[in-house]
């Protein structure tokens, strides 16, 4: 590692100086493609609103905003307090900034990603090489899942970028105690943040990590007792702490709530509705990898094979390890729960890349590139034929599917091209692709994964006194592009279902007897369903006083 450490009068390590052969050791072209990695999270931000999520998630702060209520977050003006605040009041905060939009809402997340880029080429600069650093950040920013979440609002990207640089803090109190007195409280307080964003893993994962590596390395032990630092603790508290009490204070029964229901019943039981197989995390955790999963593979082979002799791999290893086999035996399973392992797993990926990788390695990526071709030439077929008409979806549009094909393809080959020995710029070119095809597609087909042409729609004949309605359903992008709450929502809890246990907002949840009040003397209703649900609604309302049925994508909208 070309960096350069000086000696102080006492004779004790100062702080690294980074020298000029340090810098070199970095090629230009690998500085180039880090600069372009540290755009890419500022790509594609206007895009509609995607369901269920990435609006849920940008309404919640523009209710804070509006209202000025910052302590109890509110959804669709129900309390929604099943997370903690943080996100939201850095969402909230740019619209006070910027006013409220798409990009405005992502902004935060796109800061935050840019942040977990140059926290990974920092670790991996000083821990492993600079240029092991400045891969690592490359191969982070076009990792399929990092990417897709950095411009997808949810509260993994904050938690990720927190508990990164927790984890890297705590490295390097452990590897430079003699000049990282500063890391311990560092540690904590990027903790804390980390809690204040998505609750009780923000402990539970750095503490149990620790405890591995306390086993695993003997020659860290004293350092990783250190990191129970009375000034450390403090600024844990200081930073999560306050709005707990305050919740708790305002809405007695919270931390039941929370902790328990939210936590707790949320990892052993089965009432969210989010199962999936014990073995999802394993089979999943390398496709969202894509297209580093193989150097990453290696990487993580190699921290096994020399786990004594490089502790700093098998850090990396464990952590990656510990979150998988953590979730993997939760009974809730969401893809985006694993965000966390990436920037670990991207960290060896360039380490591997180092040296020269394992044939088996290689030939994986070949045969992965030739089956990404093959599909990509298959949709292509597909689609030249009409095949995709008889899909129970909408009509894509050409381009859309040109789009979707194209990256089919820039994965393929980029994984093809690595796996012949082109290096591994061709996987770096062929995430950003498959990213931005992506992306693209949901610009030309908003309709099918969000709501704002509904609403606009809705918006253009909404007078006051009108109300909007949902049905076994519910579009978590209304209120954000309506601009006014959706009224009832009938037959339909989803996560609000410990909102209505409130008399209050209970009234707002209906049944089918309310639709059989409609339509309303005097104002119009706006009654959202899916389009599959149309021919039932129908038979609950009387269908000669609907006034339009209009369909957008997966849903449609009635006006009675």
């Amino acid at each position: 590692m070309n960096i350069s450490r000086t000696k102080n009068s006492s004779g004790k390590s100062s702080s690294p100086s980074i020298s000029a052969a340090a810098l070199a050791a970095a090629p230009r072209w690998l500085w180039a493609l880090f600069l372009v990695a540290l755009t890419s999270p500022f790509w594609s931000l206007s895009h509609a609103l995607v369901e269920v999520d990435d609006a849920r998630y940008a309404e919640v702060p523009r209710e804070m905003a509006q209202t000025g209520d910052w302590a109890t977050p509110t959804l669709d003006y129900f309390s929604y307090v099943e997370k903690p605040p943080l996100p939201y009041w850095l969402t909230a905060a740019s619209y006070e900034m910027f006013g409220v939009s798409e990009t405005t809402a992502r902004l935060p997340l796109a800061l935050l990603s840019l942040a977990g880029l140059l926290l990974t080429a920092w670790l991996g600069w000083w821990l492993l090489s600079p240029r092991a650093g400045l891969l690592a950040a490359v191969a982070l920013s076009s990792g399929g899942l990092y990417f897709f979440l950095g411009r997808y609002i949810t509260p993994d990207m904050p938690v990720t970028v927190f508990m990164l640089a927790c984890t890297a803090l705590i490295l390097r109190s452990l590897v430079r105690p003699e000049d990282s007195s500063w890391a311990v409280p560092g540690a904590w307080l990027a903790a804390g943040l980390a809690f204040l964003s998505k609750g009780l893993i923000a402990l539970v994962f750095p503490g149990g990590w620790v405890v591995l590596l306390f086993a695993v390395a003997p020659k860290w032990r004293g350092g990783c007792l250190r990191l129970l630092s009375p000034l450390g603790i403090g600024l844990f508290l200081a930073v999560a702490a306050p709005w707990f009490v305050i919740m708790e204070k305002r809405h007695p029964g919270f931390f039941h709530l929370f902790f328990v229901e939210q936590h707790f019943q949320r990892f052993l039981t089965r009432q969210f509705n989010r199962t999936n197989p014990w073995y999802f995390f394993i089979l999943l955790t390398p496709a969202v990898l894509l297209p580093w999963t193989m150097p990453a593979l290696s990487g993580l082979a190699d921290a096994a094979r020399r786990w004594r002799s490089r502790p700093e791999l098998a850090a990396l290893a464990l952590w990656a390890g510990m979150i998988v086999a953590f979730f993997s035996t939760s009974q809730s399973k969401l893809i985006t729960y694993i965000l966390p392992v990436m920037p670990h797993l991207s960290l060896l990926a360039a380490d591997a890349l180092e040296r020269p990788l394992a044939r088996w390695a290689t030939t994986a990526s070949r045969w992965l590139g030739w089956a990404f071709l093959a599909a990509a030439l298959a949709a292509a077929m597909g689609v030249a034929a009409g095949l995709t008409r008889a899909l129970p979806i909408p009509p894509a549009p050409p381009l859309a599917c040109a789009l979707a094909i194209g990256a089919l393809a820039a994965l393929g080959g980029g994984l093809l091209a690595f796996g012949l020995g082109r290096g591994w710029t061709a996987l770096a070119l062929g995430g950003w692709l498959v990213g931005a095809a992506a992306f693209g597609v949901i610009r030309l087909m908003p309709d099918a994964v969000s709501a704002r042409t509904l609403a606009e729609a809705i918006r253009a004949e909404y007078r006051p006194g009108d109300q909007i309605w949902v049905y076994n359903t519910y579009l978590h992008g209304l209120p954000f592009y309506c601009r006014a709450p959706v009224d009832e929502i009938v037959d339909w809890t989803g996560e609000l279902y410990y909102a209505f246990r409130d008399p209050v907002q209970a009234r707002r949840h209906g049944d089918d007897s309310d639709l059989r009040r409609l339509p309303l003397a005097g104002r119009n209703v706006f009654v959202v369903t899916r389009r599959q649900d149309v021919r039932q609604l129908l038979t609950i309302v009387d269908g000669e006083k609907v006034k339009e049925n209009r369909l957008f994508g997966r849903w449609a909208l009635l006006r009675l």
